[in-house]
This record gives C-alpha cells, structure tokens and sequence, in this order.
C-alpha cells in the first residue's frame, strides 16, 4: 500500500495581548502551553508527529515546552510575522517587506530564536503565508533547509499572500519565482488545500483547506477531494499538511475547533483507506530530507535565435 504522509502543524504565535486583539494567538502563555500540549496529544493518539512553528517570543517564554516536545519526537521551526515581531523596522508580513528588510527580519528573529532554544532553526513558516519572490533565496542563503510557506490558490492581497498556480506538492523552492518548483537546497512544502472549490470574500479568494479554524466545513468532503487529487497528481511525495494557530482550546471537547481538529485528522483516514494509502506521520523535516534527494528542476525554457521557447510536457487529465 502506498503511503501518504500527514503532516499535522500549528503556528505558535505570541499572545495577542503583546501584538494585537484582533490577531491570531493565545490570551497568554500558561493558556497556550495547556492548549498545544493537547493539539499534541490528539495528534499522538494517531502516532502523529506534530510541527511546531514558533514565533521567537514564543520561544524564549516557552523554551522548557518545546525542548520537551522535540524529544517527544516533534520538529521545531521558525515562525514569523514581522509587524508582531518589530513593527517599527518591519511593518509588514514577509511578503510586503523589501529584500534587505527581509533578510534583517529573518535574521535577527533566528538570533533570538538561537539564543532561547540553544540551537538554530533550520525550518520556517511566514504568518499569514506571506511572501514574496525573494522569500526562498533569503531562507537558503540564511542556511534554512524547509519552510512551509505556501497556501495554493490564496489570494489575499492585503497580507501579501498571493499563490495563485503555486506547486501544489513537496518541492525543492525556486531561487527568484515562489510559484515554482527549482533548484534551491530549500524544501517548501505547501499546505494541502481541495482545489475543486474556489471561495471569494471580502476581496480574497482560497479552497478550503483542512484547518480546524472554520465556522462550517465539510471535512469529509474536504479531506476525501484532497486525497483523491493527491492520487491524481500522483506526487514524488505525497503529503497532507495541515495548519493551524495555538489560539484555540483543544482540551475541551465542546469546544468547536476542538471537534473540528478531531473530526479533521478522523477524515484524513477515512479518506486515505478509500483511496488506497497509508496515513503515515511525518515532520516537515521528513519531507525535506525527502525531497532533497530528488534532483533540482531545470525549467522547460530554451533560449534559441533570441526566443524563448516553452516546450511543455505530457498533459493528464484530473478529475475532481
């Protein structure tokens, strides 16, 4: 039976008290340590790997907690939004900065990260999905090996996430296009998202993915298209990486994130025995090391007589 990796995350963000009411995150960090530690268990009571993604502050308050679930056999990472972080050198999310201000963000926020864990980070997620064309050649350059930055089909151009036709599988990043597949030493794994719907609000558009964060979602549905199109595509690595925040209270079985978390994962399953796979769980850093004994992607152009020529590939057809 072919295997399916089920990447479970969660974004551990700093209290919203520090940054601001109407952002993602945790009242404050004795509630967040209560709330991840049960993220965790429910996972674990799958054999799933959890990765934590983790904005510095998080990490120099919670640096006991993380050491904890990394011997647990979790992954650690790097997480960042830049206007949370210093919003008066860096007021915006990564994709809305300039190259230098990215790499001085990305920078100093590994140092502080560095110094609160006893060890670097060599995985990363932006907030919000935030990023832009230099995003991947900045993390390479830094020495970051994986980031779990994209989100295909999100376009929300106020937070400067727009992955419109991005990769949709386990891929070595590209060293100035984010949409796709190249040459880097940097591994991004997208999140997995059901493309056989398109949702526009607000001036947004994205497919559901299998977040426990929604009022109202069809997981099964969700988690059944998402399978079946990863079949389809048939990927070197097939992967369901699913995402959330730590502003949520998973101990409460009432709670409706926490219903929809254990409902979420149940579905992966449910989906994976119809299709044929093995739910197996894995870590961002699995998927890389993964991906990173595939070769490099050279791109299908030519320069010939002064014209750029694209010579694509054999099509398939997916149905959803």
């Amino acid at each position: 039976m072919k295997k399916l990796y089920v990447v479970v995350t969660m974004d551990c963000e700093r209290p919203n008290s520090e940054t601001h009411a109407s952002a993602s995150g945790p009242p404050d960090y004795a509630t967040s340590e209560i709330w991840t530690r049960a993220y965790a268990d429910i996972a674990g009571g799958y054999g799933w790997p959890v990765t934590f993604f983790i904005h510095p502050e998080s990490a120099q308050n919670q640096a006991p907690l993380f050491h904890e679930f990394e011997r647990a056999g979790h992954c650690l990472a790097l997480h960042l939004h830049p206007w949370r972080y210093d919003g008066k050198r860096f007021p915006a999310e990564c994709g809305g900065l300039t190259e230098e201000a990215l790499r001085a963000a990305l920078t100093d926020a590994t140092l502080d990260w560095t110094a609160a864990m006893g060890k670097r980070p060599l995985y990363f997620r932006p907030g919000a999905m935030s990023g832009n064309d230099a995003l991947y050649r900045v993390l390479a350059d830094l020495g970051f090996r994986g980031a779990g930055a994209s989100m295909p089909g999100r376009l929300y151009p106020h937070t400067y996430s727009i992955w419109s036709g991005a990769e949709p599988d386990p891929h070595r990043a590209h060293s100035f296009f984010r949409q796709l597949a190249g040459d880097l030493d940097l591994v991004n794994m997208p999140s997995s998202v059901d493309f056989s719907t398109i949702i526009h609000r607000n001036g947004c558009w994205f497919h559901w993915d299998l977040r426990p964060d929604w009022p109202e979602a069809d997981y099964e549905t969700i988690a059944r298209n998402i399978v079946r199109q990863i079949k389809g595509r048939d990927p070197a690595i097939p992967c369901i990486n699913q995402v959330t925040h730590n502003d949520h209270d998973y101990t409460d079985l009432d709670d409706r994130h926490c219903r929809h978390y254990r409902r979420s994962l149940a579905a992966i399953v449910t989906a994976c025995a119809e299709e044929g796979f093995e739910p197996v769980g894995a870590t961002l850093a699995d998927i890389c090391e993964m991906a990173l004994e595939r070769p490099p992607v050279a791109r299908p152009l030519e320069l010939a007589s002064g014209k750029i020529i694209y010579r694509p590939g054999p099509s398939r057809e997916i149905r959803l």
